[in-house]
């Protein structure tokens, strides 16, 4: 496990690509559970348990139908396992640095009176997860960074506005 936590930061790091990752259904899912939980633990702690169970299962399904659909289109499917282990786990990681600033934020206080810190903070964690996934894009799909980039701002967007329109009286 601590191996492939290692890997998970590596990928975060832009040193190892979903390439690097073994081919593995139990490896997948093992990722793919992790993302789930800790995508539970950041909606949960800001939306309650109930809307985090339901947050944390549309996220990890728009995840899976995104990455799917992807690698459907480019004729790459083979590679689906590396890639949804790469995204579930750096997914995961970067959730976990979340956490602390979901933790900060004060429900009742309006968007303008938040900390310029932390609106920084949650920024630079939006930009590097972004990259982050532009990076993995570009390894699973062969292309260059610039496509990966445009597919993983595409995957934010999309995401983003599903989860506004589903549960509207969420923070996105």
């Amino acid at each position: 496990m601590l191996q492939l936590i290692r890997a998970w930061f590596d990928i975060c790091l832009f040193r190892k690509g979903p390439q690097d990752l073994p081919v593995s259904g139990f490896l997948s899912g093992l990722s793919l559970a992790c993302y789930v939980l800790v995508s539970f633990l950041v909606a949960s702690s800001s939306s309650g348990i109930v809307a985090g169970v339901q947050l944390a299962a549309l996220d990890v399904v728009m995840l899976i139908v995104f990455v799917s659909v992807l690698l459907y289109l480019q004729t790459k499917t083979e590679r689906l396992g590396q890639t949804l282990s790469a995204m579930a786990g750096s997914g995961s990681l970067m959730g976990l640095f979340a956490v602390p600033l979901v933790l900060l934020v004060d429900p009742g206080l309006p968007a303008d009176r938040l900390s310029p810190l932390l609106i920084g903070s949650w920024l630079s964690l939006l930009v590097w997860n972004i990259f982050v996934m532009a990076h993995i894009m570009r390894h699973a799909l062969s292309t260059s960074f610039a496509v990966g980039l445009g597919a993983a701002v595409l995957y934010a967007l999309v995401s983003m506005q599903i989860v506004a329109t589903l549960f509207p009286q969420q923070v996105v």
